[in-house]
């Protein structure tokens, strides 16, 4: 099948870049890692913290909460236990500080009262930081309020039985509350935890934020074997860290690195030279290609079976597929978030994970939520469209050709193309 299409897909840079100019990358040094700065916001996500999203009643992301990341102490834990959690969130939030927050975002940070009167609260402050914490006696309400009076920002949960803390109600920015509470008349924004239904939400005020919401999924944690654990960690680290943190997670899963190495030096990696290790090609493909090629790894792990090799087929087709048919002229957020969603529509079969799980651990956008949770969107309306041309469903197939106003056989060939080049991953991963 030929195609008058002066741009058809096809496999520049190994097939998985989506800038609008697919001019190749070559880099000739290793990345350096200083290990006298303090520690970054990248590392520490790949070591043991997360960033749980927060949402707006629009959908929108407006707000991250520091979390450890597969850990979280039942109230009725060991003491010790707790202490522990605690002390290591605080460290790892000790080393994001010293470096400077990279997000712009607001950072909410949960704290036990005992910390109140401690003098990590303001060691630690900055001006993104909102600390979250328990107010249940006048002591630790006039512990908050006096370092609230010091510049620091509070988003504490009242004690409903003791009335002097309740009547402090209008001295606070931010107020935390549960999804199961009554939304209680304050001028503060609402920081509501546990939201998992649209009809949920919405008993709530339009500026307040949510965590947990019907998109970002339940957040009570999977059971998942080591192996996913890792294949979870090495997607959540392609999707959102630098090329350092890739060499570091290769450096401690060195198992992983052949594939790697297969994938990077097939045709879908596309380099012009056959990398000799797994840093030498991540650095070789540059941050784009190494973190799509990393990604379709995630999907797979270091002994891939038939359904997952089908998996990462079936996703790289997509993403080329929806990157190809962005650049034609379909509304979305860009190429490259096309690119993206297509590649992570298949990771809940591939990982054996709810989307929603996905989401929330991912620390995915708003648009690619939205996406693939099946909410509209034109991210969403892309991957329909490619679900039409995988079930060769010709009556969808000219629906969408006609909304898109992009003819149907450049459609038809774009996707062909895709096929293509994706198809060169299936040797890679044998």
């Amino acid at each position: 099948m030929t195609s008058d299409d002066p741009n058809p897909s096809r496999i520049v840079g190994g097939g998985i870049n989506t800038r609008e100019s697919e001019q190749p990358v070559v880099v000739t040094q290793m990345l350096g890692i200083d290990d006298s700065d303090p520690i970054r916001e990248e590392a520490l996500r790949a070591r043991f913290l997360s960033f749980d999203p927060l949402f707006d009643a629009a959908s929108n992301l407006v707000a991250h909460q520091l979390v450890l990341r597969g850990r979280a102490a039942a109230a009725d834990a060991p003491a010790e236990l707790r202490q522990m959690e605690e002390d290591m969130l605080l460290t790892g939030l000790y080393s994001l500080t010293q470096g400077g927050l990279a997000d712009k975002l607001p950072l909410l940070v949960r704290i036990s009262p005992g910390v109140l009167f401690s003098e990590i609260p303001q060691q630690l402050n900055h001006r993104q930081l909102i600390w979250c914490v328990a107010i249940d006696n006048e002591q630790h309400l006039a512990r908050a309020l006096a370092l609230q009076d010091a510049g620091l920002t509070f988003c504490p949960t009242l004690n409903r039985n003791d009335a002097m803390v309740l009547d402090s109600a209008s001295a606070w920015r931010y107020r935390s509350c549960h999804a199961d509470d009554a939304p209680p008349a304050v001028a503060a924004r609402l920081v509501v935890e546990g939201v998992r239904h649209a009809h949920t939400q919405a008993r709530w005020p339009e500026n307040a934020w949510f965590r947990g919401s019907f998109f970002s999924g339940d957040t009570q944690p999977v059971d998942t074997s080591r192996e996913q654990a890792v294949q979870l960690d090495l997607l959540a680290i392609a999707l959102r860290q630098s090329a350092d943190t890739l060499i570091q997670f290769f450096k401690l899963n060195p198992d992983l690195s052949p594939r790697l190495l297969a994938i990077s030096n097939s045709r879908v990696g596309g380099l012009s030279r056959p990398a000799e290790s797994a840093a030498h090609a991540l650095v070789m493909l540059g941050p784009q290609r190494a973190r799509r090629v990393a990604a379709l790894l995630a999907l797979t792990g270091a002994h891939p079976s038939q359904a997952t090799r089908q998996y990462a087929v079936t996703a790289l087709t997509r993403a080329l597929f929806m990157g190809k048919i962005t650049r034609l002229g379909a509304p979305a957020e860009s190429a490259a978030t096309a690119f993206e969603i297509g590649l992570l529509s298949a990771a809940p079969h591939a990982l054996s994970l709810p989307v929603e799980t996905l989401i929330r651990k991912l620390g995915l956008s708003a648009t690619s939520a939205r996406a693939l949770s099946a909410h509209p969107s034109p991210e969403g309306a892309l991957l329909q469209l490619t679900h039409a041309c995988e079930n060769n469903d010709v009556d969808t197939l000219a629906a969408h050709a006609q909304k898109l106003e992009i003819p149907l056989h450049q459609i038809s060939v774009a996707y062909l193309d895709a096929l293509i080049a994706a198809s060169a991953l299936d040797e890679a991963l044998r």
